[in-house]
């Protein structure tokens, strides 16, 4: 009896093991107390950007132009972000909303408290985020 026991206990056991490293990292709550820039993408793992030299072409001109807008961003005032999941969450005041990135999977969420937010999907250049963000925001961005 003892070792029926002891056989269920170990079961119940790998099963909670199994389920806690099987589970998924909880959504990233992006809290907005000024303009802020989300700049996101679909994760993806070593073999799928071994396996597809354009996805690993366009992660790096992502992550380029995305590190070439960070002092500029700052400078003006504006949160640059980047989050790398298929969904996140955006906190302004007591109001909690949920992006999902969509098909696409990678591009840029603009907002601000008192504004509804702009969604641009796809990789754009430092020059175009700055351009698109100086229009959304109404500030000067050196």
């Amino acid at each position: 009896m003892k070792r029926i026991g002891c056989i269920l206990l170990s079961v119940v056991i790998f099963a909670v093991m199994g389920k806690a490293q099987n589970a998924t990292k909880p959504e990233t709550v992006f809290v907005i107390q000024k303009p802020t820039v989300i700049a996101f993408f679909t994760p993806v793992t070593e073999k799928e950007l071994e396996n597809d030299p354009d996805l690993n072409e366009v992660l790096s001109d992502f992550q380029l132009y995305n590190s070439e807008v960070h002092e500029p961003f700052a400078r003006a005032g504006i949160d640059f972000q980047e989050a790398d999941a298929l969904s996140f969450k955006i906190r302004i005041g007591k109001t909690v909303q949920t992006f999902r990135t969509g098909k696409i999977g990678v591009g840029y969420y603009f907002i601000a408290p008192g504004k509804e937010p702009r969604v641009e999907y796809g990789v754009m250049t430092n020059t175009d985020l700055l351009e698109i963000a100086r229009k959304y925001f109404g500030i000067p961005i050196p």
